[in-house]
C-alpha cells in the first residue's frame, strides 16, 4: 500500500502505510521468528513468503535465506511449493544471495520441477506437478488440468533476474537491466510492449572458460531511459536513452556450479 500511495503521489498515506508495515514486521518477528531465525513451519513456502514480503529484520533475513537454501538443497532442488509459494521461491533465494540455488531449482528435471512436464512432452503448464506421472499415466486424483498457468509464475523471475529486465518507474518511463548471469546459461532475452513502444534486454556469453566475453544488448523505446548495470570486476551503471545499445565486457564466473544437493542434513 505504501508503494501504491507513493506512485499516486500521496506522500502522507505512503508514510503512514510504511510505518504500519514496520510495526507489523516487528510484531511478526516477535511472534513467529525464533532467535536463530527459524520459522514455525520449516518449509520452502513459509521462508519464501517471509523473505519476499519483507517480514524479517535485516539480521534475520540472511539466516532465513541460508535456511531456505539448505531446505532446497536437501530436497535435491525439487520444488516444494504450491500456488502460494511458487511465484516467490526463486526470488527469495536470489534476494538472499542464493541465485545459484535458484538456477539449480529452475533447471531441475525430476518431478516435481518446472522442467519435468517438458521431459514428458508438455507444451503448457500443469495444475499439478505430477498431472502426468513419470510412467506416462494420468494422475487419477483431482486437479489434473494440463493447461493451468499458476506454476508458470516463475516467468517473472526469469524476466527480471535471468534476463535482467525490470520496470524502474511506473508505466516503464524508466527501466533497468541487471542480468544475473549464473548456472550454465549462456544467453537470455526478454522484451515487453510498453506504452512507449517495445523494450528489450538480452545478454550472451561468448568465448572459452577463462576468456569469456559478456555482451548486453538493449532496446529502449522513445522518450524513456534505461539503467544498464554491467557486471564484472568493476561493475558500472550506464544510463541510456531511446535507441539500441550494446555493451561488452570480460566476464569471469565467480559462483559455484553445479550446486551440490545435501543428501543428509539435520533438521
Amino acid at each position: 500500500m505504501s508503494q501504491i500511495a507513493g506512485l499516486l503521489g500521496k506522500e502522507l498515506d505512503a508514510t503512514r502505510y510504511r510505518q504500519e508495515a514496520a510495526a507489523c514486521r516487528l510484531e511478526f518477528a516477535a511472534e513467529y521468528v525464533s532467535p536463530n531465525s527459524r520459522l514455525p513451519s520449516d518449509t520452502q513456502t513459509v521462508y519464501a513468503l517471509a523473505i519476499t514480503f519483507n517480514l524479517l529484520t535485516p539480521a534475520q533475513l540472511g539466516r532465513a535465506g541460508d535456511r531456505l537454501a539448505e531446505i532446497v538443497r536437501r530436497n535435491t532442488f525439487r520444488v516444494g511449493t504450491g500456488f502460494a509459494g511458487t511465484p516467490y521461491i526463486c526470488e527469495a533465494l536470489a534476494q538472499t544471495g542464493h541465485s545459484d540455488v535458484a538456477y539449480a531449482m529452475l533447471t531441475e528435471r525430476a518431478c516435481p520441477s518446472w522442467l519435468f512436464p517438458v521431459t514428458m512432452g508438455a507444451t503448457t503448464m500443469w495444475e499439478r506437478w505430477d498431472s502426468m506421472r513419470p510412467d506416462g499415466s494420468v494422475n487419477p486424483g483431482d486437479m489434473t488440468s494440463f493447461n493451468h498457468y499458476a506454476y508458470g509464475a516463475v516467468a517473472k523471475f526469469m524476466v527480471e533476474r535471468l534476463a535482467g529486465l525490470k520496470r524502474a518507474e511506473a508505466g516503464w518511463k524508466r527501466a533497468r537491466t541487471e542480468p544475473e548471469v549464473g548456472g550454465d546459461f549462456t544467453w537470455a532475452r526478454a522484451e515487453h510492449l510498453t506504452p512507449y513502444g517495445r523494450i528489450a534486454s538480452s545478454w550472451r556469453l561468448e568465448g572459452n572458460e577463462g576468456n569469456l566475453t559478456l555482451t548486453i544488448d538493449v532496446v529502449v523505446p522513445p522518450t524513456t531511459e534505461m539503467e544498464v548495470v554491467i557486471p564484472g570486476d568493476e561493475p558500472r551503471t550506464e544510463i541510456v536513452g531511446s535507441g539500441e545499445w550494446s555493451f561488452s565486457v570480460p566476464f569471469t564466473r565467480r559462483y559455484e556450479w553445479p550446486v551440490k544437493p545435501i543428501s543428509a542434513m539435520p533438521v
